[in-house]
């Protein structure tokens, strides 16, 4: 093994990641390893801004790199393939997170909203069926859908969630939302 690792630190990049692609020896992974790990954990950083997370960002980076060395093409230096694997990966998991810190604000939301008035189901079922087709097609396909499964297939909150994918509180709170937006079209009309 001493002498594999000699060898490996005589190779460039590019010829180790062949060689581990023709042999499927894993152990020359730990020379990519030792030559770009402390690289990744720092672009990692740079985005994370924080210690832990950085080291598990990169820890993901390499494991992935190593699980896609067979999608490494040689058109450009393997280590620029590297940085553009690792900065790809940053920027999909800063979006993530901004997704997910996003949801959790919006789940917030929704549960303190539900304390407000929101608009009657008889005051739905009290427009005129022309009328409520009229105003059906002004709203966006997503508010027209859980409204229609909602009055007109007669499904349950929990049918809704199940079929939408989405947190019944979710599924509470895109309902109020459309019946309020269909509310304020139909008293716009009115006037």
């Amino acid at each position: 093994m001493p002498q594999v690792k000699k060898k490996a630190k005589e190779l460039s990049d590019e010829e180790i990641v062949s060689q581990i692609l023709a042999v499927g020896d894993s152990t020359l992974f730990e020379e990519i390893y030792d030559r770009y790990a402390l690289k990744v954990y720092r672009k990692s950083l740079s985005f994370t801004k924080n210690d832990s997370e950085a080291k598990d960002v990169a820890h993901d980076i390499m494991v992935k790199l190593y699980l896609s060395l067979s999608k490494f093409q040689e058109r450009s230096k393997f280590s620029t393939w590297l940085y553009a694997v690792t900065y790809n990966y940053c920027v999909d998991y800063q979006s993530k997170k901004v997704k997910q810190i996003t949801l959790r604000e919006d789940l917030q939301k929704e549960q303190e909203s539900f304390n407000g008035v929101e608009p009657a189901d008889s005051e739905i079922l009290e427009i005129s069926i022309d009328m409520l087709h009229d105003l059906l097609n002004k709203i966006s396909i997503s508010e027209k859908t859980i409204l229609l499964m909602k009055y007109q297939d007669g499904l349950s909150i929990k049918e809704i969630a199940a079929i939408t994918e989405a947190g019944e509180s979710a599924v509470k709170m895109k309902l109020k939302r459309s019946k309020e937006k269909l509310m304020k079209l139909y008293e716009q009309g009115q006037k």
